[in-house]
């Protein structure tokens, strides 16, 4: 999927980006903006968090030994440059998004634009990065947690209140967020040319998706607004060759928040499809066609910003030129930002 949607396309952004969150940090601290804690009690916390993650990732790199899509080197497993984001992420988080949730979002908006940025330059799979995202969260967590354990509540502002994880069912929520999956075509693998070139029956998908709410109350018993998603669908020949197709959707959701961290909705989306790498996907039997997308999700919130869904969808499209209507069924996971 990436070779087809970027080619060798390289960028060295990343190096610097990974550590913007520490820059904010340090500038505000700087600035005078009072955070949660202290110099020296945020300074003793990121030593707990920076030494539990490059002990977990050099340890894992150093033990697992994966090779590097690229081929140069097997150290691929976790991306180290992914957690180091996300870990100074996690640290903006704690001790700013108490304050103010953008704080929060932008933390994590450039720790994934990070982690998407390694697999586009083709130095990690998306496994190191979900990986390597694990590790940076999970760090920060536990050297606030000893940090807490030994000083209790010293050099800690007193204006600080933990912020509650899960949903507030009097407010409606804006939702950003990346999804990773995988199409299942209904009906199996089917020809697209005489000579005996087929589509595979399955693939990769992942995009962006979008909602903005609209109305709530007990009436709807949830929230009801507009949803948007910008998807990727890699698709395989059986001749070795491949090809992505773009989704452009848009339509409307449900949600319900049925306990303080869990949320179940539901999407019925319409828009375009555009098969990619013409030279390969117009000769299989591909155009531009109408797609129509149904299916829903279950949420948990695993924070008071962040929530991971899992979801399974129907979709129907009409690229294919010869076989008709093509159908599919999609199953994967999802990381979001809610506010």
């Amino acid at each position: 999927m990436r070779m087809n949607a970027v080619g060798n396309t390289t960028v060295k952004y990343d190096d610097y980006l990974q550590y913007s969150s520490a820059a904010l940090v340090l500038g505000l601290k700087l600035g005078g903006y009072e955070g949660r804690s202290s110099w020296g009690r945020m300074l003793l916390a990121d030593a707990f968090s920076v030494a539990a993650m490059s002990a977990a990732v050099n340890g894992i790199k150093y033990s697992v030994k994966r090779m590097r899509p690229d081929n140069s080197t097997r150290n691929s497993f976790p991306s180290g440059h992914t957690a180091t984001s996300f870990m100074v992420a996690a640290m903006l988080h704690e001790e700013y998004g108490w304050r103010s949730p953008w704080f929060s979002i932008a933390g994590y908006t450039a720790a994934s634009v990070t982690g998407i940025t390694r697999i586009v330059n083709n130095r990690h799979w998306a496994t190191d990065v979900i990986a390597g995202a694990a590790i940076g969260i999970a760090s920060v967590k536990l050297g606030y947690f000893l940090t807490g354990l030994i000083l209790k509540d010293i050099y800690q502002n007193e204006r600080y209140s933990a912020p509650v994880p899960g949903f507030d069912p009097e407010r409606k929520y804006f939702d950003a967020g990346l999804f990773l999956g995988y199409r299942f075509l209904l009906g199996g693998e089917f020809p697209v040319n005489s000579d005996g070139t087929s589509i595979l029956p399955g693939g990769a998908v992942s995009g962006l998706e979008f909602s903005i709410p609209i109305a709530s109350g007990e009436r709807l018993k949830g929230t009801a607004g507009v949803a948007a998603r910008l998807g990727i669908n890699a698709c395989y020949l059986n001749n070795g060759l491949s090809f992505n197709t773009y989704d452009f959707l848009a339509g409307g959701y449900w949600r319900h928040a049925f306990a303080r961290v869990l949320e179940t909705d539901a999407q019925l989306l319409a828009g375009y499809s555009l098969p990619g790498n013409t030279s390969i996907s117009r000769p299989a039997g591909l155009a531009d066609g109408f797609t129509l997308s149904c299916g829903g999700s279950f949420g948990v919130a695993t924070g008071e910003n962040f929530k991971i869904k899992l979801f399974a969808r129907y979709e129907i499209s009409d690229i294919s030129v010869r076989r008709g209507m093509v159908q599919g069924a999609v199953v994967g996971g999802s990381a979001s930002i809610f506010w």
